[in-house]
C-alpha cells in the first residue's frame, strides 16, 4: 500500500510541472470555455470529470485507509513513560475506523477538495498531454469544480473553529440538538465579528482612495472653466501599473497615447533569468483610472477579508505544527534512519524512509521558513521594494539573498545554473505551501492521534486525552474529521492561488480581470499567498518557541511499543491469571492495605501486565476511599491499556461521575460496554443517574417496581424515608446480607455515634465484626466505638491487630493518628482525622461524598450538604429542624401578591399621568412578565445538579444558619469521616 502512495504522491507532483512545459509553448494560446451545448461535437470533454471521479474512487479505497493505516496512541503511564498502542494496522482497520457518520463527513469533504483539483488538473494535462491544443474547458466541467472546491474551502474555518472551542471530554461529548444549533450559531456569529472590522475598515479606506482619486482629478484640471465632473471622466491619463497600491500613480508627463504605450522597463523573470520588456504605461480615461482603483483596493480588502475568514484553520495549522515539531522530526529522523517509532511502529521500508527523509527536510527548516516569511512580508510591507515580485516568486528574502550571492560569485556560478536555481526556489515555494501541506494532512492526524502536542509541545489543540484516543471511538471521529475536513479547504485554497499564480495562461477566467495587467494579477497572488503564509508561520514560530524547551524531554522520554501484545501473552499464562484475581479479590474485600502493597512491591512478573493490574488496583483503591475525581482518572488509564474493553473500569467511570454529580457523563462513560443486554448493573447505573435528577421526570413508581429487593434501590429508598425524621437506624441489614448492606449498616453507626447514641453504635459495630470479621471499616469502627465510651486500651488493641495486617490501610492510619501517633497529614483521611484546614482544604474537589471536608472549611456546609446530608443530622435533632425547602408564606405574598401590585400600581400611575392607555399597558405587562421570567429563571437554577455551589443547597445551608444549624465539626465525633456514606452500589 505504500507503493500506491507514493505513486500518487509522484503522480500529484508530476501534474503540478509537467504544465510549464505547456505554458511556455502555449503562452499566444488563448483559453476556450465550452458551453454545455457543445458537448455534442466534443464528448471528450467530460474525460476530466472521469478522471477526477476515478481518482476520489481510488483515495477512498486506498490512498486514504492506507495513509491512516498503522494510526497509534501515546498515554503517560508513568513520569517521562508512554505505552503505545495501535489503533490501526491494515487498510481494512482503517476503513473502519472512517465508517462513522462524523468521519465519512469529513471524508466526503477532502475527497471533494481532491476531486475538484483532479478535474482541473486533468483538464489542464489531456490539451497539453494528449490532445496537443491550447486550453480548452468544459464549462459544466469547471462549475461542478467550483462548487467542489468551494465547499470545502467555505466550511474549513467553521469545522477548524468548531473543534478549538468545542468541548474535548468524551464524557462531555453527548450534544443535543439544541446544543448543535447553538454552537453552530456561536462559530457562525464569531466569524461574523471576525470578519465586521475588516469590512468596516475596508469600506473606509476605499472611500478614501475614490476621494484621493477625485482629489487627484482636480488637481490635473487644466481648463480656466469651473471644474466639471463629467467633462473630468472622459479625459485621458497614463497610469503607471507597475505597482498595486491603490490609487495607481498618474504619469504627469505623458500626454498622448502613443508615448504612453512606449513606456517600458526591462525586467528579469524571476524563474526563466531571461529579460524581458514590460510596457508598464495604461492609456485610460479618469473614469476607467477611478474604477480601476475601486477594483484594486476591493480586491486587497477581499484578500485580507479571505485571510481573516481562514484566520482559524490557519490558526489550529500553526499551533498543531508548532506544538508537533519535536516529536514529529526526532521520529521521522529515526525512521530516516530505519528504526521503530511511535508514529511508524514497523521497520520503515526504503520508500518509508525516503518520505522520512523528504519531511525532515521540510520541517527541520520549517522555523527558517518561519522567520524568513514573516520578515519578508514585514520588510516588503515597510520599504516596498521595486523587485517587490522578484523577491516573492524566489522563496523571500532568504532565496533572493541566496540567488544573488550565487549570481555575484565568479566560482559558483560555474557550479550552479541560475535558471534552475530560480526554478528550485520558486518550486520549493509551491511544494511547502501547497503539496506538502496537503501530505501533511496524514502526518498531522497521526501526531493528533500519537498525542504529540502533549508529550513535547505547549498550545497545541488537543481534541481529546490520549487515554480517551485509545479507549473512545468518539474521539478517534472527532480527530479524522478535523484532520480531513478542517484542512483539505485549507491546502486547496493555496495550491489554487499558486496554480493561478504560475500558469495564469492556462487557468480558466483568468482574463475576467481585464482592468489588470498580468504582472498585477500575479503580483496580487503572490502577495495573498505571503499573507497566508506569514500568518500561519507566525503563529508556529509563537508555539514553537513555546515548545522547544521540550526537545530534550521528547529524546529522554520512554515508549513502550509493544505493550499489548506482551500484555495478551502474559494473560493466557497461569502467571497472569493470578494477579488479577488477587487485585479483584483484594477489592472484594475491602482490603486496601493489600492493594496498596500490590502497587509499591515487588513482582516478578511480566512487566506490562504489572502495570495494567497496577492501574486496576489504583482505580479501586481511590473508589473506596470516596476520592472519586481520581478514581476516575486512573479507571480511564486502565481503560486505555486495555483499548476501551473493560467493563468493570468504565462502569466505574459512571459510578465516579455521579457522585460528583455529572450525570450526563455518567451516561456517556457507559458507552461501549461490552456485556450482554440481560446484564444489569449498566441499566442500573444509568437509573440512578436519571433518578438523582428528580427535574427531568424520567422516573416513576413503575419503574421503582421493577428494580424491586435491588439492594442498591433498597438502600436509596431507605435514605429517602430516614433523612425526613433524621434517623440514624438501618433496616437494610435484615433484608440483605452483602457487602452493600454491610457498608450502610457502618454508616449508621457513624449516625448513631453523632447523635450520642453510643451503647447502641458499638453494639452495632460489634455485630458487624462477627458477621465479617476481617473487615476494617467495621472494626475500626469498633474502635471508634470503644473511645466514645473511654475504652482506650480497646481501642488501642483493635489498632494494633489492624496495623499487623494492613499498615499500609490509609483508614488504619488515621486511626493511629486519632490514638495519637504520628503520621503523614498528605493522607486525606489523616488530614481529616488531625489536620489543620489548610490540609483539609485541597480535598474538596477530591472527595465529593465526603461532608467533613465542607464542613472544615469556611463556606462549605453547602457542598456538606451535598455530599450527605446526614453529617449535620445530629444538630438538625437539636434543633428540631427538617431538611424542607420551601417558600414561607410571607415569600409567597411579596412574590405572587405584593411584588405585581406594585408593577400593576406603576402602570395605574403612567396612565393616571399620561392618560395614555398603551404605555401604561405596556409598562404593565413588561413589568409583571418580567417578574415572572426572573421566579421562573431562579427556579430553573435551582434545578442544577453539581458538586459545587449547587444552588438547592446553598439554599438548604442558608436555612440551616438561621434555625443555628451551622455544622460545627467539633460537635461531630472524631473518626466518623471513616465511617460515613450516602448512596451505595454494588
Amino acid at each position: 500500500m505504500g507503493y500506491i502512495r507514493t505513486l500518487l504522491s509522484i503522480a500529484l507532483v508530476c501534474t503540478l510541472f509537467v504544465p510549464i512545459v505547456h505554458a511556455q509553448n502555449s503562452v499566444d494560446s488563448e483559453v476556450e470555455i465550452v458551453n454545455s451545448g457543445g458537448l455534442g461535437t466534443d464528448p471528450l470533454l467530460l474525460i476530466p470529470i472521469a478522471m477526477g471521479l476515478i481518482v476520489s474512487l481510488l483515495l477512498w479505497r486506498f490512498l486514504l485507509p492506507a495513509s491512516l493505516s498503522n494510526l497509534q496512541v501515546a498515554f503517560e503511564i508513568d513520569d517521562d513513560f508512554y505505552e503505545v498502542h495501535r489503533l490501526t494496522k491494515t487498510r481494512s482497520d482503517a476503513l473502519k475506523i472512517i465508517r462513522p457518520r462524523t468521519v465519512f463527513f469529513g471524508v466526503i469533504l477532502y475527497l471533494m477538495a481532491m476531486a475538484g483539483i483532479m478535474i482541473l488538473l486533468s483538464d489542464i494535462l489531456d490539451d497539453s498531454l494528449i490532445w496537443n491544443r491550447g486550453p480548452t474547458y468544459y464549462q459544466p466541467a469547471l462549475i461542478l469544480t467550483a462548487i467542489l472546491l468551494s465547499i470545502p474551502i467555505l466550511l474549513s474555518p467553521f469545522i477548524s473553529l468548531y473543534a478549538q472551542i468545542s468541548r474535548k471530554s468524551a464524557s462531555d461529548s453527548i450534544v443535543t440538538f439544541r446544543e448543535f444549533v447553538l454552537n453552530v450559531f456561536s462559530v457562525c456569529l464569531i466569524i461574523l465579528f471576525l470578519l465586521a472590522p475588516v469590512a468596516y475598515f475596508g469600506y473606509l479606506d476605499l472611500n478614501e482612495v475614490e476621494n484621493n482619486t477625485w482629489e487627484s482629478i482636480e488637481n490635473e484640471w487644466t481648463s480656466n472653466d469651473p471644474f466639471n465632473p463629467e467633462i473630468a471622466l472622459s479625459q485621458m491619463v497614463c497610469i503607471d501599473t507597475r505597482g498595486i497600491d491603490s490609487p495607481l500613480p498618474v504619469m504627469e508627463s505623458i500626454t498622448t497615447q502613443v508615448g504612453c504605450s512606449e513606456l517600458v522597463d526591462l525586467v528579469r523573470d524571476p524563474i526563466t533569468r531571461e529579460w524581458e520588456e514590460d510596457y508598464y504605461g495604461r492609456w485610460v480615461s479618469n473614469q476607467e483610472r477611478l474604477d480601476i482603483n475601486r477594483n484594486i483596493d476591493t480586491i486587497d480588502w477581499i484578500s485580507i477579508g479571505l485571510l481573516v475568514f481562514m484566520s482559524p484553520t490557519i490558526i489550529a495549522y500553526g499551533r498543531i505544527m508548532g506544538a508537533s515539531w519535536n516529536v514529529i522530526v526526532r521520529n521521522k529522523y529515526r525512521t530516516m534512519r530505519g528504526q521503530k517509532t511511535p508514529i511508524d511502529p514497523d521497520i520503515p521500508s526504503i520508500l518509508k524512509r525516503v518520505n522520512a527523509t523528504i519531511l525532515v527536510l521540510f520541517l527541520g527548516t520549517m522555523p527558517l521558513a518561519a522567520i524568513n516569511g514573516i520578515s519578508t512580508l514585514v520588510w516588503t510591507k515597510l520599504e516596498n521594494p521595486e523587485n517587490l515580485r522578484y523577491i516573492l516568486d524566489l522563496g523571500g528574502i532568504i532565496g533572493n539573498s541566496l540567488l544573488m550571492f550565487v549570481e555575484g560569485n565568479e566560482f559558483l556560478k560555474t557550479l550552479v545554473d541560475l535558471k534552475s536555481l530560480s526554478f528550485v526556489l520558486a518550486g520549493y515555494l509551491m511544494l511547502n505551501v501547497s503539496v506538502v501541506g496537503l501530505a501533511l494532512i496524514f502526518e498531522m492526524i497521526r501526531n493528533l492521534f500519537l498525542g504529540g502536542q502533549v508529550i513535547g509541545g505547549v498550545g497545541g489543540v488537543v481534541l481529546g486525552a490520549p487515554r480517551e484516543i485509545r479507549a473512545e471511538s468518539i474521539v478517534q471521529s472527532r480527530i479524522i474529521a478535523f484532520g480531513l475536513a478542517g484542512f483539505a479547504g485549507y491546502s486547496v485554497l493555496l495550491l489554487i492561488m499558486q496554480v493561478y499564480k504560475e500558469w495564469a495562461e492556462l487557468m480558466p477566467y483568468s482574463d475576467s480581470i481585464g482592468f489588470l495587467t498580468g504582472a498585477q494579477v500575479e503580483l496580487l497572488l503572490l502577495e495573498g499567498t505571503w499573507n497566508f503564509i506569514a500568518a500561519g508561520q507566525g503563529i508556529f514560530i509563537l508555539t514553537w518557541l513555546l515548545s522547544i524547551g521540550r526537545w530534550r524531554t521528547v529524546g529522554i522520554t520512554k515508549f513502550d511499543l509493544a505493550p499489548e501484545e506482551r500484555r495478551s501473552g502474559a494473560v493466557r499464562t497461569h502467571d497472569g491469571n493470578w494477579i488479577r484475581d488477587y487485585v479483584m479479590q483484594a477489592a472484594r474485600q475491602d482490603d486496601l492495605g493489600a492493594l496498596r502493597r500490590f502497587q509499591d512491591g515487588s513482582i516478578d512478573a511480566d512487566e506490562s501486565l504489572l502495570r495494567l493490574e497496577r492501574g486496576r488496583a489504583k482505580m479501586f483503591e481511590y473508589a473506596m476511599r470516596g476520592l472519586w475525581p481520581n478514581a476516575i482518572e486512573a479507571a480511564k488509564t486502565t481503560l486505555a491499556q486495555q483499548g476501551g474493553n473493560d467493563d468493570d473500569a468504565r462502569m466505574l467511570i459512571a459510578v465516579g461521575h455521579i457522585a460528583s454529580r455529572r450525570l450526563d457523563a455518567s451516561k456517556m462513560a457507559l458507552k461501549g460496554l461490552l456485556m450482554e443486554d440481560e446484564e444489569d448493573e449498566p441499566e442500573l447505573i444509568e437509573f440512578i443517574s436519571e433518578w438523582m435528577d428528580p427535574w427531568a421526570d424520567r422516573v416513576d413508581e413503575d419503574d421503582l417496581y421493577d428494580w424491586e429487593n435491588e439492594p442498591t434501590i433498597d438502600q436509596i429508598k431507605e435514605l429517602q424515608s430516614k433523612i425526613e425524621s433524621w434517623d440514624p437506624v438501618s433496616d437494610i441489614g435484615h433484608i440483605h446480607r452483602n457487602r452493600l448492606a454491610h457498608i450502610a449498616l457502618i454508616s449508621s453507626v457513624a449516625q448513631l455515634r453523632a447523635q450520642r447514641r453510643m451503647d447502641e453504635a458499638l453494639e452495632l459495630s460489634v455485630g458487624l465484626v462477627r458477621r465479617y470479621p476481617n473487615s476494617a471499616k467495621a472494626r475500626i469502627a469498633c474502635a471508634l466505638c470503644s473511645l466514645d465510651l473511654g475504652n482506650w486500651h480497646d481501642a488501642l488493641e483493635i489498632f494494633r491487630d489492624l496495623q499487623l495486617n494492613g499498615p499500609e490501610d490509609p483508614r488504619v492510619k488515621a486511626l493511629g493518628s486519632i490514638l495519637g501517633l504520628k503520621a503523614d497529614t498528605s493522607e486525606f483521611e489523616v488530614a481529616l482525622a488531625v489536620g489543620t484546614v489548610a490540609d483539609k482544604k485541597p480535598w474538596l474537589d477530591q472527595a465529593p461524598c465526603n461532608p467533613f471536608v465542607g464542613l472544615a472549611i469556611k463556606g462549605g456546609l453547602d457542598e456538606a450538604l451535598n455530599a450527605n446530608a446526614f453529617s449535620i443530622a445530629h444538630e438538625a435533632v437539636e434543633r428540631l429542624t427538617a431538611p424542607i425547602i420551601a417558600p414561607t408564606l410571607l415569600q409567597n405574598f411579596v412574590r405572587w401578591g405584593l411584588l405585581p401590585l406594585i408593577w400593576l400600581s406603576m402602570g395605574a400611575i403612567i396612565l393616571l399621568e399620561t392618560g395614555d392607555t398603551s404605555a401604561s399597558g405596556l409598562v404593565a405587562f413588561g413589568l409583571v412578565s418580567g417578574h415572572i421570567a426572573v421566579v421562573r429563571f431562579r427556579n430553573q437554577t435551582s434545578h442544577q445538579v453539581r458538586h459545587r455551589n449547587q444552588p438547592l443547597m446553598v439554599k438548604m445551608a442558608r436555612r440551616f444558619k438561621k434555625e443555628k444549624v451551622v455544622g460545627d465539626l467539633s460537635r461531630s465525633p472524631i473518626g466518623n469521616h471513616l465511617l460515613l456514606s450516602g448512596i451505595l452500589l454494588e
